[in-house]
């Protein structure tokens, strides 16, 4: 293999590591992975023949290199999914990692110069392919979920803070290869010089991923305390029904045990007075009914307090809830649901000048729950590409915390909005055929 043929080889394997990580991270809009990375490998194999051929200077290549990429960013943005940061930091990262590759490629190099019978390019070539495979690795098994889970939670402004620090990095790596560490300058460089750019590399690499993992492990933290707290605001919730549940029946009781006195008062007194004493004795029953939105008592005691907080409010609150007392799906999963859509929708009605109303239904059909809530809201809705944005100051958990659980096979969430009325829709499956299918789908080990 001549010099020139290294030299195709080398820049397919430096097209691969650029394009990986958005290539194994994301998901093609349009056609398949296949065949976005045959055009740009044919691309790239164009512009590195032209340059062999034609003998171009390395400064003028270097901007037909800048061209190839910014195009190349455009068609990532355009044929893959996800959000315009998160395609920024997966390509960004891959230059970073180039640049690594590179380093160490050169280094790796210049200690096998003397100790095998192949010429420069070979060399380079073979020590880029394996440097190839494990960054693939790395990418495939840490990379992907890493970053899938961090830019699903971030906010556009935290995404684009994410992408600072990787550029930052590129551009220290960029200016010291191509002077302490540039193919014609290492050679005349001391041991010491390669060394120290070789540990700064590495550390790069140490901090790049534990910044990451750092900014994933404090984000989960922040989202188990979160659900904490909500789990605690249910609790607090249904120990509060509880206790009305027990007042309720401490009526009753009363009411049942006075009972024969308002007959026997009832015996002695004329047609007139049992009317009147009648109509008084209605009044008190029916002050002492409670509200029932369905026989499930944990979700009745859910709803109930919205709807007082609703009156409170001076917002319009409906439900029509056809549920019964035991639902195959569990308490938590109907709470964490529909006490995260009631209070979206609440802080929706509060930032209305006008009266706004809120509408709740759910029913059970054949093997899952369908549930639809309808509020209404101000018309401004916040939006990263698909991806709906609270307004809270804690950035919103809500949404997030509903998608979280709706995590088994046929679960589903869709929200849509007109200009005036927000509406969410949920699908909860029959919780003990999830279960069921869990158990069928998992690997049998014998």
């Amino acid at each position: 293999m001549n010099d020139s043929a290294c030299t195709v080889f080398l820049g397919l394997i430096q097209l691969a590591v650029c394009i990986m990580p958005i290539f194994v991270c994301l998901e093609p809009k349009y056609g398949s992975r296949e065949n976005i990375a045959a055009v740009s490998g044919y691309l790239w194999v164009i512009m590195i023949s032209i340059q062999a051929l034609f003998s171009i200077e390395p400064s003028v290549f270097f901007v037909f290199r800048c061209i190839y990429s910014c195009l190349f960013f455009l068609v990532l943005l355009i044929f893959f999914q996800g959000s315009m940061m998160q395609k920024a930091f997966l390509y960004i990262s891959a230059g970073l990692f180039a640049v690594l590759a590179t380093s160490l490629n050169e280094f790796a190099v210049w200690m096998l110069r003397r100790q095998v019978d192949l010429s420069y390019g070979q060399v380079r070539v073979i020590v880029s392919l394996v440097t190839a495979c494990g960054y693939y690795v790395l990418v495939q098994f840490w990379l992907k979920n890493r970053v899938n889970r961090l830019f699903h939670q971030l906010s556009m402004k935290n995404a684009a803070l994410l992408v600072v620090f990787p550029s930052i990095f590129l551009g220290i790596l960029f200016i010291g290869v191509n002077t302490i560490f540039s193919t014609s300058t290492l050679f005349q460089r001391g041991i010491e010089d390669i060394l120290f750019f070789l540990t700064l590399c590495v550390m790069i690499m140490v901090l790049y991923i534990m910044i990451l993992s750092s900014i994933l492990e404090i984000m989960d933290k922040r989202q188990t305390e979160e659900e904490l707290q909500f789990a605690r605001q249910l609790i607090a919730q249904q120990r509060e029904h509880y206790n009305q549940t027990l007042d309720y029946m401490e009526q009753v009781r009363i009411i049942k045990h006075d009972f024969r006195h308002h007959i026997h008062a009832l015996l002695h007194m004329d047609k007139e007075q049992q009317t009147r004493y009648l109509q008084n004795l209605q009044k008190e029953l029916d002050a002492a009914v409670e509200t029932v939105f369905c026989r499930n008592q944990a979700v009745n005691g859910l709803v109930k307090e919205y709807a007082a907080r609703a009156e409170r409010e001076g917002i319009t609150f409906s439900a029509q809830m056809d549920l019964s007392a035991h639902v195959p799906v569990d308490d938590l999963t109907l709470c964490i649901v529909i006490g995260n859509l009631l209070e979206n929708a609440m802080e929706a009605c509060r930032r209305m000048k006008e009266k706004g109303f809120i509408r709740l239904q759910a029913r059970w059909i054949e093997d899952h729950l369908m549930m639809l809530v309808e509020n209404s809201y101000s018309g401004q809705i916040r939006q990263n590409g698909e991806k709906l944005l609270s307004s809270k100051k804690d950035g919103g958990l809500g949404l997030l915390s509903i998608r979280r659980i709706l995590n088994q096979p046929g679960d589903e969430f869709d929200v849509d909005y007109d200009g005036k009325v927000f509406t969410a829709m949920v699908k909860i499956v029959d919780r003990t055929q999830a279960q069921v299918y869990n158990k069928v789908a998992e690997p049998q080990h014998i």
